[in-house]
């Protein structure tokens, strides 16, 4: 591991920095780095002297509520043990549920709430008590104090929550209980508590199965009330971490919970935490009778308000003396940097195929010369390879023209032969019509009037080539001609038809009993012109059709072969244009020619340009 940023810090030493860099990197480490320390350990010394301070003024907070809530707590847990282990007042619970008639109800419920008049009247803390039947039913008594709070609740309800199975459990035990933990009293009061007792008196002689409480904690609301001009909040929880009390103004108890999760590892002390996205400095305080936990909590950015009042001054007068530094090294690298990075921009352009190269030649002299240089080297480069465009142009051109000016001589010789044979031995009518035909096709094989013809001519040229392949080898093939309309003044390259025709005369029906038929076809797919020639010949296999595309020398009409065509519609339109064969032994074969479409004559466009 160690080699590895051994090797890394190597890499970074060895490598080439810019000027810009450079300069930055001294100005970071020279300047801007000793202040940034200065100021921040500044900062850290004064932050502390200050935490210190708050954290030992709210710790004597913290102990004074800790001091008035365990006095209320232990008063509310002593009245309540008391009503619980009041023989008397069980009793009284016991005849009231036990009780048929009326009247005797009504005289012992008087009686129960006399007794409880006697243990709750100077308690306006208790809004309520509710004796819980071990069977059914419920005894609710209201508190000597009048509180706008409906505490009437389904015992049945009470009996199926945890707090209710929690007190069973703790027979003889006063427990306390948060808003957290009983959720069946409706009110907008956030101070209210419940308190429950499970009498410890023998089942088969009490009926009393649990004595239930509501309390309106005044010292509860007293804390809230001083911390209600405060941004800082008192929470307070319960020995299992349950929020009994929540100041606060956001209840967001879930991101709360988060936030103070270290104050349930000790039992006092401070830390800074996030809660609902702010940062939050936290002091805490463990109750010694109750085991409760008090928390304060207070935005963290407004106790250093101070000092980052300072920090700010610190920063301001830092900044407005690197500010006048930096006008005065802008100003330095701009005359050394800009230029330079200027020439690398055009360097990337010309790397990226673009030679128009433009230039604000600036700077030392030094630079103005290098950027003189690359100007001159990017205008001969243009040069250079306009002149090998023009060279490639010309030598397509050329090419293209040699393999339409290739015409076979042995054609010329039989075909006359056939001629002179017609004229010696038979006095025919069709052979002046041969000879015109003849005439005809020669003339528009040696046209030098451009490369292209309309598709239309192209077909009436075909038609004379096939009268003479009719009158050489008699009625043992026929044509059928099947275009659409608007394709048929589009023009074409010469010459692309013949070959692929008399391909399929002289091989296809080469041996064939039954009449050749040769169908050629041609319509638009898109923005291309696709011709079909099928014909019903003896077909090929793949070799023969492999060697079809590969053999320019042959013996036809004018010496250009299946693959010449090919070759000659690649070189003009590109290689997604060109010939593709299918064939099948015995059935026939089908060649399909994709061309660009052309509504104008390509060479006279050529030439306006």
């Amino acid at each position: 591991m160690q080699l590895i940023n051994g090797g890394a810090a190597m890499r970074m030493f060895n490598k080439r920095w810019s000027i810009t860099s450079i300069l930055y990197v001294m100005f970071f480490f020279v300047i801007v780095m000793p202040i940034l320390l200065v100021s921040s350990l500044s900062l850290n010394a004064y932050t502390d002297i200050l935490l210190s301070n708050i954290t030992s003024r709210t710790m004597q907070t913290l102990e004074q509520v800790s001091y008035s809530i365990n006095q209320d707590t232990s008063r509310y847990i002593r009245t309540m043990a008391a009503i619980a282990s009041d023989n008397n007042l069980i009793s009284l619970a016991n005849s009231f549920h036990q009780s048929t008639e009326s009247k005797d109800m009504f005289s012992k419920s008087s009686q129960l709430e006399n007794s409880l008049r006697n243990y709750l009247h100077d308690m306006p803390d208790v809004v309520s008590a509710m004796f819980v039947y071990r069977d059914k039913g419920a005894f609710f008594f209201e508190g000597t104090h009048f509180h706008n709070i409906n505490t009437r609740i389904n015992e049945t309800n009470l009996k199926m929550t945890p707090l209710y199975r929690k007190a069973l459990q703790n027979q003889g035990r006063v427990l306390l209980f948060g808003p957290e933990e009983n959720n069946l009293i409706e009110s907008n009061d956030k101070y209210i508590l419940s308190g429950a007792i499970a009498p410890q008196y023998d089942r088969s002689f009490n009926d009393v199965e649990m004595i239930y409480f509501v309390l309106q904690a005044k010292s509860f609301e007293n804390l809230s009330g001083s911390t209600s001009s405060q941004s800082g909040s008192f929470i307070i929880l319960d020995g299992n971490s349950n929020i009994m009390l929540d100041t606060s103004k956001d209840k967001s108890k879930n991101i709360e919970k988060e936030g103070i999760k270290q104050a349930q590892t000790k039992s006092n002390g401070n830390f800074i935490t996030m809660v609902n996205g702010e940062q939050m400095f936290v002091t805490f305080l463990t109750m010694e009778r109750m085991d409760w936990k008090i928390i304060y909590m207070a935005p963290y950015d407004q106790m250093t308000t101070q000092v980052k009042q300072i920090y700010t001054f610190i920063m301001s007068v830092s900044v407005l003396g690197l500010i006048l530094f930096l006008i005065v090294s802008f100003f330095l690298v701009r005359s050394i940097v800009g230029p330079i990075k200027s020439l690398i921009y055009q360097m990337n352009k010309v790397k990226s195929g673009s030679f128009q190269a433009h230039l604000n030649l600036s700077g030392p002299l030094e630079i103005y010369s290098l950027g003189k240089t690359f100007q001159s080297m990017t205008v001969r480069m243009q040069e250079l390879i306009i002149e090998r465009q023009e060279q490639e142009k010309l030598k397509n051109r050329a090419e293209i023209d040699a393999l339409q000016s290739q015409i076979n001589p042995h054609f010329l010789v039989n075909t006359l032969n056939a001629i002179k044979i017609m004229a010696m031995l038979v006095k025919a009518a069709n052979l002046v019509e041969m000879t015109d035909s003849l005439i005809k096709l020669l003339s528009s094989t040696f046209h030098r009037d451009g490369s292209y013809i309309q598709l239309t001519d192209e077909m009436q040229n075909l038609e004379k080539y096939i009268f003479i392949m009719k009158v050489r080898y008699g009625e043992r093939f026929k044509v059928e001609y099947d275009f659409e309309d608007h394709v048929k003044d589009t023009f074409i390259l010469k010459l692309l038809l013949q070959p692929i025709v008399e391909n399929a005369i002289i091989h296809g029906f080469y041996g064939k009993e039954v009449m050749g038929i040769v169908k050629i076809s041609g319509k638009r797919v898109g923005d291309q012109l696709l011709i079909t020639i099928v014909d019903n010949g003896k077909g090929m296999e793949q070799r023969t059709m492999e060697a079809l595309l590969n053999e320019k020398k042959v013996e036809s009409l004018c010496g250009i072969g299946i693959a010449n065509v090919n070759d000659r519609i690649r070189l003009n339109y590109g290689e997604s244009y060109g010939l593709q064969i299918k064939s099948e032994l015995g059935v026939g074969t089908e060649v399909n020619v994709t061309l660009p479409l052309f509504s104008n004559n390509p060479d006279q466009r050529s030439g306006h340009e």
